[in-house]
């Protein structure tokens, strides 16, 4: 299931976008959710415990504005898409230069969210997205929302970063990592797995996520663990400096 969090002071425009988002015909099958918020100091705060696939954004709002929401988002979760929505296009500058993902007007939402979305699916979701046999069926998990992965027998966990129950499914250790190749996924030990953009930070002989809850990292695989998660956190460091 995809989640958006759309925030905007009008009540009217909040609701016409989340009956658009939850409308959008190629997430029937997977599911959608969207939270609504009329406050940006809301949202921010909600944004520490929950993680969304792609935040809309009002630029003119009481207290904090949609432009500097989108500085803060954009300065703690540098790979969130973030889509300024506006009356007005004199912002549009502006919001280009924080390398938000769309600028859109809000008299052109009939026209433009659509397109939007299709780019937002293909570009940044969709490629994110395991379709994995659960319980006899497909069921698409979006990797973004996953926390860690537990290995126990042929059963893998996928534990999220929301409130959502585990997801067991019948898979290999070998297929697994196949599926997981070029994703920033870590075996701690052998029956362990973390998100590494879910990690707060390394301790000895375990990962603290940012949900507080913690990934064991085996003795004899420390080392190793401990020289890949450094690489990958310059590197991310690296790519987040361009930003």
């Amino acid at each position: 299931m995809y989640r958006f969090a759309v925030c905007d002071d009008d009540f009217f425009y909040r609701r016409q976008l989340a009956r658009m988002l939850r409308s959008f015909a190629p997430w029937q099958k997977s599911g959608c959710r969207v939270d609504c918020f009329s406050e940006a100091e809301r949202l921010l705060a909600e944004c520490e415990a929950c993680r969304y696939d792609a935040v809309f954004l009002d630029v003119q709002m009481p207290r904090m504005n949609g432009l500097e929401a989108a500085r803060r988002l954009r300065a703690r979760w540098p790979e969130l898409p973030v889509i300024l929505v506006s009356a007005f296009c004199e912002f549009a500058p502006e919001g280009y230069e924080l390398r938000v993902y769309r600028y859109l007007r809000k008299d052109r939402l009939d026209q433009c969210l659509g397109p939007c979305l299709e780019d937002l699916l293909a570009q940044q979701l969709a490629p994110c997205t395991l379709e994995l046999p659960v319980d006899g069926e497909i069921c698409q998990v979006n990797l973004v929302r996953v926390e860690s992965l537990r290995l126990d027998g042929h059963t893998v966990e996928f534990h999220f970063v929301d409130n959502t129950p585990p997801l067991p499914c019948r898979m290999s250790l070998a297929r697994l990592e196949t599926l997981l190749a070029g994703r920033p996924f870590l075996r701690t030990q052998r029956g362990f797995l973390v998100n590494l953009h879910q990690v707060q930070r390394l301790r000895r002989y375990e990962f603290i996520l940012r949900s507080g809850r913690r990934v064991p990292v085996g003795e004899r695989r420390y080392g190793q663990v401990r020289q890949e998660y450094l690489e990958w956190q310059a590197r991310f460091e690296e790519w987040s400096a361009r930003l």
